[in-house]
This record gives C-alpha cells, structure tokens and sequence, in this order.
C-alpha cells in the first residue's frame, strides 16, 4: 500500500509539472519587465596590487599621469600635452574617470580627479580641472551631463555636484580663447 501510494504521488506531481511549467513560463512574457541598474555590484574591487593593470586598461585619449589608491579614494592625474586636445575630449575623458569609479568598481567612494598640463619644454605641470566626486553625491544624470557638454564652459550643477574646479589657465586656453 505504501508502495502504491508513493508511485501515485509521483505520477500526480510529474503530470501537474508537465501542465503548470509551460503556463509559468508563458508569464514570464506577460508580466512587466523592470530593469535595475547595479552600481559597483560584482564589479571591479581596487587595491594596491590590480590599480595600474586596472586603470592602464581603460580607453582615456589622454595620458594618465599618476593614479593612487587609499581605503576607498581613488586619485588621478590625466595630463594634457600639446595644444591639440578640446574641452570635450577632457570632459570625456572626466567622464569616462567618473564611470569606472562609481559604475564598474564596488569599493571606490571617492574619487580625486585632476586634468594636469605638463610642458615638456619648460618642464612644468599646471592644474587646468579638479573634481572631487563621491559616490553618494554621484548622479549618472550629472555623468552623462559631463559627457555631453561638448565645447561649452561647465554648468554650474555640475560644478557643485562634482565639486569641479576650473583654474585661471584652464578658462584662458580652453573657454575663452
């Protein structure tokens, strides 16, 4: 009797599961899809020994001058060399900064950022843009904003949100010309 009772159990639970799951998955189309946003989740988690690989391997236009990591700031210096380069390309390059730090690493909650210009001739460096972006300020409508300003002096949301500031030589050679 018990015998009988457990063969048909499992005949009545093979025979709901062939009728039920492919009505379960027909759901799966009906019901809303919501898409969720992880920040840092499963990314990228700095330390001493991965940051030059790491920050060596993203795509900046410009060069990264120095690049430092302590208990949750990342530092970084890109430099300008040259006359050719645009307030775009820096404002991109910021922007791509802002996206590795805050979208592809988990433990980056600050991030220093410096847009440095280095003469080889005179054998000097002059600060041109800082930011000191943290995480919990970080907005990725201020990132895209950053990323699209193209040619145009900063907006002043973003120079709060990010706590960008512009030197006197950055507004001569870049905005002003």
């Amino acid at each position: 009797m018990n015998r009988s009772w457990l063969i048909g159990t499992v005949l009545l639970v093979t025979a709901a599961s062939a009728v039920l799951l492919p009505q379960a998955a027909s759901l799966d189309s009906v019901l809303p899809q919501h898409a969720v946003e992880t920040l840092g989740a499963d990314g990228i988690t700095l330390a001493d020994e991965n940051i030059v690989d790491t920050i060596s391997s993203l795509p900046f236009s410009l060069t990264v001058g120095s690049a430092g990591w302590k208990t949750g700031i990342l530092s970084l210096d890109l430099k300008v060399t040259g006359n050719d380069h645009d307030p775009e390309e820096l404002y991109r390059n910021m922007a791509l900064a802002v996206s590795f730090a805050f979208q592809e690493t988990d433990n980056v909650n600050q991030l220093l950022l410096r847009i440095v210009a280095e003469d080889k001739w005179l054998d000097s460096r002059r600060l041109l843009l800082a930011g000191d972006i943290r995480r919990t300020e970080w907005s990725l409508q201020l990132q895209e904003l950053l990323q699209n300003t193209g040619n145009r002096p900063l907006p002043d949301v973003l120079k709060e949100g990010f706590r960008i500031s512009e030197s006197e030589l950055w507004r001569k050679q870049f905005i002003h010309p």
